[in-house]
């Protein structure tokens, strides 16, 4: 199109230049009015017209194209949008208004999807858009939302805002939200959460009943108010991760029961690790086990080391056999339930032990206790394997001594095991240190891990009764210590042993272990067991609604670790049982903005709507949106039943015409015949 002509100076002279010559001028023509000289203003008229030659006007016409403008549709695809009708309020409202969008010819329509799994960032959405936007073309923002936005926008908005609802005015929400939680907890002692129920938009009761569930099984029910703050003290049971859940019932005709519940993880640990350590013998080996365990600020350790046999006969009265007298009855009767693990390393003296004491450790493990024995290897046949400590060893030796380098090696059980699969992380087996010896043994029960000369049992873990016992069948590991031929992860072998034997949850070899993760659509459950033999598992699934189903495992990516997922439909707590194996995890939000007050509302989005002239629409009102109109940008930008889009009137110059308003041969002419009647008038006068 055209556009309109104006006039446009090209000076032929710097513009100071002719700010001189027309200063300089102006003064002479005054001073010939002051002394009234004739021509004077012929004079004025002719430095006039040479001043307007210089400058050189031209009356320009442009070529203009004109600019379409840019109109910005948002489509909130949070999980709160999701629930009831919404999908379907939406679904036509933007089929509807990407129609009539489509309408105006001098509109762009950019639209932008906004997703949000716990909370929407609506506003930090559309300031990131409306980066690619000129500002000077924006037409307006029409947003399709239920109003649950969780952030702010930084600036004022350039253009319209118009907000158009999903959901309805009269919808009801109740929350159970935990509103304070400790990350950690000391296990055998409580924690204390703070729950707390909301009802949108006001409350429906004065209380209202709380099922509550743990990982353990454990479940019962309470009343709590509506409103208001509860604390809640509930026992750490157990080192590594403790499941608390929560529900309340639904209220009738409520929007969504997916906030009725609640879950949080608190991760136990222990206060103090007690480990009682006997050593038989002064070795070089000995500080190893002592590096390992005072390295560690968690751990309390108690240490004996024999240093000589009471049975020696070289006349030494028995008052002097001993820095201090081995406290024999108080540590393996009085006080052996006290300790967490108890570990034999080189023990060669059974005589400083009654065997009535050794059975008491057999009982130890059996009721519960750790036990870990590193038999010396310059002592064929361990004076342990012959008490009544037996019963609970899973090793009996044969009586050989096995000599020569060999660098250990794990078994098909050690790589599938969580103490030992990790061991060649950061150490491949080509670059371990070899050991020197090893006690030949016949592994009666339990999983060898490790392996030593000739496929010899190395390692082997255990499980009797309610405890766990590990045995070394060499104490050969100082050498990885001390870096002999490159060394060796003995430090990750042995404290992850030890770990194993009092019960540390990530290194259980049949842990069955799940959690729940949001997905486009809903949500899924992601089921792991650790397994040394099999190479898949069935997993029974208990939904909330006590429906049951079955899930085979395979392996995964991870050896020994069977894997598979499960898209679930309904949130709350499933229950989960492989075998021995049985937990809970929770399908749902926990404590997610997103699953809030999920009542649709006006009342966040008004302020910003208002300040940027822009207006707030029911879909329930307006099924498929209100009208479009295209508006001057100083008008009204909405009414009851439309929303305005501004026109900018933004153009693009393609070309320009040029016609010079004073040309220079005219310019020439007028100004001699100025000057000739000039000097005419000062000739006559």
């Amino acid at each position: 199109m055209s556009g309109d002509l104006h006039i446009m100076l090209a000076p032929l002279l710097p513009v100071p230049w002719l700010e001189v010559l027309a200063v300089a001028a102006a003064l002479l023509i005054a001073y010939a009015f002051r002394r009234r000289a004739g021509g004077a203003f012929l004079r004025g008229v002719a430095f006039a017209l040479l001043l307007l030659a210089l400058a050189n006007p031209s009356l320009i016409e442009e070529q203009r194209a004109p600019l379409k403008d840019t109109a910005l549709l948002v489509i909130d695809d949070s999980a709160s949008m999701q629930i009831s009708d919404r999908p379907q309020q939406t679904a036509k409202a933007v089929d509807s208004v990407t129609k009539k969008l489509a309408g105006f010819s001098d509109l762009d329509v950019e639209t932008l999807h906004v997703a949000g799994a716990t909370e929407t960032d609506l506003f930090r959405a559309i300031e990131s858009k409306l980066a690619s936007i000129p500002r000077d073309r924006l037409a307006g923002i029409i947003a399709l939302t239920d109003g649950d936005v969780h952030d702010k926008p930084e600036s004022p908005l350039p253009g319209p805002f118009h907000i158009l609802l999903a959901g309805h005015k009269d919808e009801i929400d109740r929350r159970l939200a935990i509103t304070e939680s400790p990350a950690y907890g000391i296990v055998g002692k409580s924690v204390t959460l703070t729950l707390r129920i909301e009802d949108h938009p006001a409350p429906q009761s004065d209380s209202a009943t709380v099922s509550f569930s743990r990982d353990n099984g454990e479940s019962r029910t309470f009343t709590m108010p509506i409103g208001k703050d509860m604390k809640f003290e509930v026992p750490v049971a157990h080192a590594g991760q403790n499941l608390f859940a929560f529900s309340t019932d639904a209220l009738p005709h409520e929007l969504t029961t997916i906030n009725n519940n609640a879950a949080v993880t608190v991760n136990g640990i222990r206060d103090r690790l007690r480990v009682l350590l006997i050593s038989g013998e002064p070795h070089i080996g000995e500080r190893t086990w002592r590096n390992l365990l005072k390295a560690d600020p968690a751990v309390d350790l108690i240490h004996f080391t024999i240093l000589r046999s009471p049975s020696k006969m070289d006349g030494i009265p028995n008052s002097e056999l001993s820095l201090i007298a081995f406290p024999v009855r108080e540590l393996f009767e009085t006080r052996l339930k006290s300790f967490d693990l108890v570990i034999f390393d080189r023990f060669r003296q059974q005589s400083l032990i009654p065997d009535e004491y050794l059975g008491n450790i057999a009982k130890y493990v059996q009721q519960g206790g750790a036990l870990l024995i590193s038999n010396a290897t310059n002592q064929a046949i361990p004076p342990l394997s012959y008490s009544q400590l037996a019963d609970v060893l899973p090793a009996e030796p044969s009586g050989r001594i096995l000599t020569g380098a060999f660098v250990p090696d794990l078994t098909e059980e050690g790589k599938r095991h969580p103490v030992t699969d990790t061991l060649t992380n950061d150490m491949p087996r080509d670059k371990w240190g070899p050991w020197i010896r090893q006690i030949e043994a016949h592994v009666k029960k339990g999983d060898v891990l490790m392996t030593g000369l000739n496929g010899a049992p190395l390692l082997i873990l255990d499980h009797v009764g309610d405890g766990r016992v590990a045995q070394f069948l060499s104490d050969q590991f100082w050498l990885w210590s001390r870096d002999f031929r490159g060394g060796g992860p003995q430090a990750d072998m042995l404290k992850r042993t030890a770990h194993w034997l009092v019960g540390e949850p990530e290194l259980d070899e049949s842990a069955l272990r799940a959690h729940a993760e949001l997905i486009d659509n809903g949500w899924q459950l992601v089921i792991a067991k650790q397994s040394l033999h099999e190479q898949s598992a069935e997993v029974t699934i208990v939904d909330p609604d006590h429906q049951s189903s079955s899930l085979t495992l395979s392996p995964g990516k991870q050896p020994g670790v069977l894997e598979a997922v499960q898209k679930v439909d309904t949130s709350g707590l499933y229950h989960l049982k492989s075998g021995d194996e049985e937990i809970l995890v929770m399908a749902g939000p926990e404590n997610a903005p997103e699953f809030g007050a999920m009542v649709a509302t006006d009342q966040i989005l008004k302020p910003y709507a208002d300040a940027a002239g822009g207006g707030i629409f029911w879909l329930e009102d307006h099924p498929g949106g209100p009208d479009i109109h295209r508006t001057g940008s100083n008008a009204a930008q909405y009414g009851w039943d439309w929303v305005g889009l501004k026109k900018n009137d933004q153009y693009r110059v393609t070309g320009s015409k040029a016609w010079p308003l004073w040309p220079a041969w005219l310019a020439v002419i007028v100004l001699l015949g100025a000057m000739m009647i000039a000097w005419r008038r000062e000739g006559q006068s």
